[in-house]
């Protein structure tokens, strides 16, 4: 999306044929320059079609990185269905060789299909194909009232109304009129349009892991997943619900998604694992208390029960709080990098 907005390129616009080789240099330069792969959006860029998504496959598959897309659709609702969004990209995966990572599937690709959906997913990997996905703890997701998600027959397509929508950041419901006010604004809203059951499937799903798809922004006005993701999985579908067991929650939150990274990345080597020479990544939670406590109106709020998180074997939180002077993080980049930036001294 960034990168056709630097060529001037229209969401509902197709990319000629320079505009594809300009995106695929300026692709292939980012990922010499340490990028952990390629992110695809064809729902907030209905414009982005098949001639422009194989060469930026095709260079992942040549520089072993995945791409990161989210689906064309999010719903069932004809022309333009969850099952045709999975199939197209399960068809460039075919084409391609490349590894390819779905996002929010409860809420792109999977919404009302969920056991279907998982099912092709299943299918394709049995297949030899390499394709994962992640979800989120909530039935509700969010977006920019501006984006292509909110173009016309929104309502049908999701089965919601503008009551179903709130202001990200506050307890406002929205109405006709104070919809199109933060749509001109490109204000952020959460929708009330994910059936609990496909939440439920997609968290049990072998394949699913966990994500939070979320930035906390300044002023707050974003989705609780931003503060509450993890701390919610395990509470409320760990502990209370038994939907997953301890153990493989974690698994979903940590290796797995490292290993998902780790082909070209020797960081993402030593990440998401306890054991000798792993960085020492350490959250400390207790599992009788740990809760989200983050909310639509208030998605800043902290979650409880964790009480010490250690970046790179220092302790950046505790029982006292946040220690936001303490800063060990360092920024995960792919092997490619380090090659080329050493090879260049």
């Amino acid at each position: 999306m960034a990168a056709r907005g630097r060529l001037n390129i229209g969401r509902n616009q197709a990319a000629t044929r320079e505009q594809i080789r300009q995106l695929t240099v300026m692709a292939e330069r980012a990922l010499r320059r340490g990028a952990l792969g390629i992110s695809l959006s064809p729902e907030y860029v209905p414009g982005t079609t098949g001639d422009e998504i194989l060469p930026l496959m095709h260079l992942a598959r040549h520089y072993n990185v995945p791409v990161f897309f989210h689906a064309r659709y999010s719903d069932m609702k004809k022309p333009g269905t969850n099952i045709e969004a999975l199939n197209e990209i399960i068809g460039y995966v075919r084409q391609t060789g490349a590894a390819v990572h779905i996002d929010h599937i409860n809420s792109t690709g999977g919404t009302f299909s969920m056991q279907e959906s998982l099912r092709m997913l299943d299918d394709a990997r049995r297949e030899g194909l390499d394709l994962t996905a992640c979800t989120y703890p909530y039935t509700f997701w969010a977006t920019y009232l501006n984006s292509a998600r909110f173009d016309g027959g929104w309502q049908t397509r999701f089965g919601i109304t503008f009551g179903d929508l709130q202001l990200a950041g506050s307890g406002e419901r929205l109405t006709e009129r104070s919809f199109r006010k933060y749509r001109a604004a490109g204000k952020l809203a959460v929708a009330y349009a994910i059936p609990d059951e496909d939440v439920v499937e997609a968290l049990r799903a072998p394949m699913v892991m966990i994500g939070s798809d979320a930035i906390l922004e300044p002023g707050f006005n974003n989705h609780p997943r931003a503060s509450g993701t993890f701390a919610r999985t395990l509470g409320v579908y760990v502990r209370e619900r038994k939907v997953l067991s301890l153990m493989d929650a974690v698994a979903k939150m940590t290796i797995l998604p490292a290993r998902r990274l780790e082909a070209r990345s020797e960081a993402m080597r030593r990440k998401g694992r306890l054991s000798v020479g792993a960085d020492a990544d350490i959250t400390i939670f207790d599992f009788e208390t740990i809760s989200d406590r983050a909310t639509v109106e208030h998605p800043e709020y902290h979650s409880a029960g964790v009480h010490y998180v250690l970046v790179n074997g220092q302790i950046v939180k505790d029982p006292a709080g946040l220690r936001p002077q303490v800063r060990p993080g360092r920024a995960v980049r792919n092997e490619l990098w380090v090659t080329t930036t050493t090879a260049g001294k």
